[in-house]
């Protein structure tokens, strides 16, 4: 078996080459020089042709030894598949390896005349079997061929924006809501259909239409769509209109730099279309924005452990704090050491590479203030929330895990000793702790989960009380109660309950919802979750989230968070 190239059409890879073997190949593997890092993909055409050569060479009778494969694009995000050398694997049944060898992925030629016809004729072959939607394979002909799309009046970018390999582009096309629409890349990599966009009203344009003569059929002429591929040195988009036998160019989308954005920004677009100050659908929301917030590059996690204090005895109690953004938080933590139960060791995850050396040498200078084991570890990335705890308990030696976040400030830490009682005697499989604003107000009190007109009747995390003064515990009222959840910010349990539930999820993107969704596990397994309400525990509350993004992007992303925990524990929650 062998595979002679290699190209990307309309978010398909079209792999071109022979074998002798018997049966089609099922899935495409293919590895990154760059860090180990894989994509694996499900064929979904193979097509025969013929190769008489290759038959001549095996001693074949049949010569239909020649296939062309096709598979989706989108599993192989974030490789670098046309800079370098890849390792490309073909499997057949039972995830058998038929095949392995160096690949260099080529691009397509497109020139005035279209695509080279060496190029030409796979992509040709897969669209006559199916390998597109009809609308999408009628838009690659045009452009084969050699389809023209010019700048017009009947198109007009607004703005756009890149995050990973995706991007998000807004403007106007004339009547976008009901034209049969296909966006295409100019170097035909990724297209898109009407059905791909967002459209939203633009008065302006239908009064601009109406003023010379065009029929305005719809007054939905704006749209919003995300695209996951774009050629960074010509950054075109031709708009065209699928007629069923012809398709004709409205013009072109110019993604120059005057109209590139921010995330930010487009985000905001993004919820100023979509019912104003409320934000968009679920449906919508998981379509547009989703890419966008998701589309970081596949990465190996890489990080370095530094023992800064060692100790022999071992630890009873791991403190696992990721650092983020604000690396001056880690002085409060220092100061309240003795706070903490004897037998406790500090986890310091340093996930952000703007600030390693900073707390390498704020911990090195200090050795002689530390009289706890203390390890600093510092990771390859960002890698998150879920990530960077996941990394840190990797390093932690106690039997007893304490998550917390580098702004909260320890006054009193008989909190710990409570909740380690409960868990030891198996009340409870997470336990959390009042947590206390610094004017001595409610941060933290539990968690309740309830459905939010604000986030289209999901169920939402809420913290009751909060900003109140607490109430005080009566006489013969126990310490410590069971609630629905509790903030990720400070929770206690042991190393193996963790790793029975999996951990927090790295599926929710940077921060929000992991700490409850771990809670719905525990509680899923037969383990309830415990608050501890006493004082002494102070939260100044997002100090290093907020550092993730302005407001849009910040609501953008606990919104996704909660579809994504809504989709797992609706059903749950609703009974």
């Amino acid at each position: 078996m062998f595979v002679d190239f290699g190209v990307v059409a309309a978010g398909k890879l079209i792999l071109v080459g022979w074998t002798v073997a018997d049966g089609d190949p099922v899935k495409i593997r293919i590895e990154s020089a760059r860090g180990g890092q894989i994509g694996e993909a499900e064929v979904e055409r193979c097509i025969r042709f013929d190769r008489a050569d290759v038959a001549e060479m095996y001693g074949r009778e049949a010569i239909d030894v020649g296939y062309v494969i096709g598979v989706a694009i989108a599993p192989f995000a974030g490789l670098a598949l046309f800079d370098s050398t890849v390792t490309l694997t073909v499997l057949g049944a039972d995830d058998a390896v038929v095949h392995t060898q160096p690949f260099t992925l080529d691009r397509l030629a497109v020139g005035p005349g279209g695509v080279a016809n060496g190029q030409r004729w796979p992509i040709d072959l897969m669209i006559a079997g199916g390998l597109f939607a009809a609308d999408v394979a009628r838009a690659l002909q045009w452009a084969l061929g050699g389809g023209v799309a010019i700048e017009s009046d009947h198109v007009f970018l607004d703005s756009w924006a890149h995050v990973g390999e995706g991007m998000i582009v807004s403007g106007w096309i004339e009547n976008a809501a009901v034209a049969s629409l296909v966006l295409l890349t100019d170097t035909l990599e990724a297209a898109c259909t009407g059905a791909d966009l967002a459209t939203f009203d633009r008065p302006d344009v239908s009064d601009a239409m109406r003023r010379k003569g065009t029929a305005a059929h719809t007054a939905n002429h704006g749209f919003l769509t995300t695209m996951p591929l774009v050629d960074r040195a010509t950054r075109r988009v031709a708009v065209l209109v699928d007629g069923g036998n012809v398709v004709t160019s409205l013009g072109t989308l110019v993604l120059t730099d005057e109209r590139l954005d921010s995330v930010e920004n487009a985000l905001n677009n993004f919820s100023a279309h979509f019912g104003g100050g409320a934000l968009p659908s679920p449906a919508v929301m998981l379509r547009h924005a989703r890419p966008l917030l998701t589309a970081q590059p596949i990465r190996a996690m890489t990080h370095e452990v530094v023992r800064v204090v060692a100790r022999d005895a071992p630890p009873r109690l791991s403190v696992v704090v990721p650092l983020y953004g604000r690396p001056f938080l880690l002085r409060a933590i220092l100061a309240n050491q003795a706070a903490y139960p004897d037998g406790t060791e500090f986890i310091y995850v340093s996930d952000d590479p703007r600030h390693h050396l900073f707390i390498r040498n704020y911990l090195a200078d200090r050795r002689a203030l530390i009289d706890r084991p203390t390890t600093l570890v510092v990771n390859g990335g960002n890698y998150g929330f879920s990530a960077a705890n996941t990394i840190g308990v990797g390093v932690a030696r106690a039997p007893l895990l304490l998550f917390q976040n580098s702004d909260v400030w320890v006054d009193d830490g008989g909190a710990f000793g409570i909740a380690a009682l409960e868990i030891a005697a198996g009340r409870f499989g997470i336990v959390g702790f009042r947590l206390l604003y610094e004017d001595g107000t409610l941060q933290h009190d539990g968690m309740i989960l309830q459905r939010g007109r604000h986030v289209h009747d999901l169920y939402a995390a809420e913290h009751p009380g909060k900003g109140l003064p607490p109430l005080p515990i009566a006489p013969g009222e126990p310490v410590a109660n069971a609630v629905p959840a509790v903030t990720g910010a400070a929770m206690m349990m042991t190393r193996d309950w963790y790793d029975a539930l999996g951990g927090f999820d790295p599926g929710y993107v940077r921060g929000d919802f992991e700490d409850a969704d771990l809670c719905m596990r525990s509680v899923a397994k037969g383990r309830p979750v415990g608050l501890v309400r006493t004082a002494g525990l102070r939260h100044l509350e997002r100090q290093s989230l907020v550092l993730s993004g302005g407001e849009a992007l910040r609501s953008a992303i606990t919104y996704l968070n909660c579809i994504r925990f809504n989709a797992r524990w609706q059903q749950d929650l609703a009974a």
